[in-house]
């Protein structure tokens, strides 16, 4: 088994010390093992350090050859695509739309609640602030969490069904990163 801290951003120390065992996918640690890639990967892509072929192992990645169809779809403009060693069947990485924005994607699991359910409890326990939620029946999960950081605000909006689609086939939910500068994000929210 397996120890680790993990540091959400910078600036604002919550450390988490994590159980991660070794396991097959689909195992129970995939909530956790997704929600570790937002600070591992995203974090860094979103201040300009995306994963590359060069450092995906440094970052326990692989080049993801092939994307489920459903993803493709729903991502069609993210063109460099990774997944993550522990759970390559379920956890991808898409990197290159826009400038410093990262999304890691949950696939081929029937694990949706779960996933959904925990990385917005520890979003929330590492001091992300939830802005907005829609809570409209029957449309999808859908939130946006923020933090101050030393370099802007770092934004993760979270989006996901309410229940499996498509029997847990293709796309489940997906998590997206973005940092943004202080001026512009205390603007956005003055206009609100």
């Amino acid at each position: 088994m397996q120890m680790r801290k993990l540091t959400l951003l910078g600036g604002a120390f919550f450390v988490a010390s994590i159980s991660l065992p070794t396991m097959a996918s689909a195992s129970p640690d995939l909530p956790v093992r997704f929600f570790n890639t937002i600070p591992d990967v995203c974090f860094q892509a979103a201040r300009g350090k995306p994963p590359t072929p060069e450092n995906a192992e440094s970052l326990g990645l692989e080049i993801a050859s092939d994307v489920p169809a459903t993803v493709r779809a729903h991502f069609s403009r993210v063109p460099s695509w990774f997944r993550l060693k522990s759970q390559p069947k379920e956890v991808l990485v898409g990197i290159g739309d826009s400038p410093g924005a990262c999304h890691v994607v949950l696939a081929d699991t029937s694990e949706t609640v779960e996933v959904r359910t925990k990385v917005a409890y520890l979003l929330k326990a590492g001091g992300f602030q939830m802005i907005q939620e829609n809570t409209t029946p029957g449309s999808d999960v859908d939130m946006l969490f923020v933090s101050k950081a030393p370099d802007g605000y770092m934004l993760v909006s979270l989006q996901a069904p309410r229940q499996v689609v498509r029997h847990g086939i293709g796309d489940q939910g997906a998590v997206h990163v973005k940092l943004m500068p202080t001026a512009m994000f205390e603007s956005m929210r003055q206009k609100r």
